[in-house]
């Protein structure tokens, strides 16, 4: 369980630039949730997973995972047990390396084995079982420098180097925005896949609302830092678009206006 209580972050603090990210933030998630994430610019959608995965640390609040305090802990503590993909696919991979040394260095450092060390034929094997059941072709280039895959195929490498090893937690930011229409639906096709088989928790920030009420168990809609619907179980699956907006602005008494995440 993800337990993050009364969490505040504020960027330029004392300046004319002042802003608060995170507006003493709780928010609470189960085991095996998958919640997505929506708001406009500058809600503080980001600043959250940076939050969460020790990226930046806040002014206050705390933050716990499986009943562990990780509020102080360094990011590269975290990121055993937490996986993050990014929006841009160049990012979280080593371009120079194949696809396999990518996979391997994943793999080993989640079992927090000796990186330099040889992976057993068994630990090979597994991987490149991981790697054939996304049907990509790709476990026959493992060989190949992940620089050269496409986005798609990247994302899709990335995924399985996240969930090699079921992390705690995964964080998707935005992971499919750069992508093309076609490639951005089979890496959410993937994603959905993996995380129900896995039953891994899953908060992933999405840029629309239509994608965000398709996806996952859970929606939740930032707003100035803060929390301005939650919306899980039946309730969740007869709401329409306009439904979540009539829910926004009921609560922040003010009407929604960023188009990018409405298209």
């Amino acid at each position: 369980m993800l337990n993050i209580n009364e969490a505040t972050k504020i960027f330029n603090k004392n300046t004319p630039d002042e802003h608060i990210a995170l507006n003493n933030l709780s928010l609470e998630v189960s085991d095996g949730e998958f919640v997505t994430i929506i708001g406009g610019n500058g809600a503080g959608k980001s600043t959250l997973f940076n939050a969460i995965s020790g990226t930046l640390l806040c002014e206050s609040g705390t933050i716990s995972l499986d009943g562990q305090d990780i509020t102080h802990m360094a990011e590269f503590k975290r990121a055993e047990f937490i996986g993050r993909i990014f929006q841009d696919p160049m990012r979280g991979t080593a371009p120079h390396l194949t696809v396999g040394e990518n996979l391997i260095i994943a793999y080993m450092r989640s079992i927090k084995k000796n990186m330099l060390g040889i992976p057993s034929k068994k630990e090979k094997n597994y991987i490149k079982e991981r790697l054939a059941a996304l049907n990509l072709g790709l476990e026959d280039r493992m060989n190949t420098k992940i620089g050269l895959l496409s986005g798609g195929q990247r994302q899709a490498v990335t995924l399985v180097m996240a969930t090699l090893v079921k992390p705690k937690l995964l964080l998707l930011d935005e992971h499919t925005a750069a992508l093309d229409p076609v490639s951005a639906k089979s890496v959410i096709d993937l994603t959905n896949k993996i995380v129900s088989e896995n039953n891994i928790t899953t908060l992933m920030i999405t840029h629309n609302i239509t994608s965000a009420l398709a996806m996952g168990t859970r929606t939740i809609m930032m707003d100035s830092g803060t929390i301005a619907v939650d919306i899980k179980g039946d309730e969740r699956k007869e709401l329409t678009v306009q439904d979540v907006l009539k829910k926004f602005n009921s609560v922040k008494k003010k009407e929604f206006d960023d188009d990018n995440v409405l298209l």
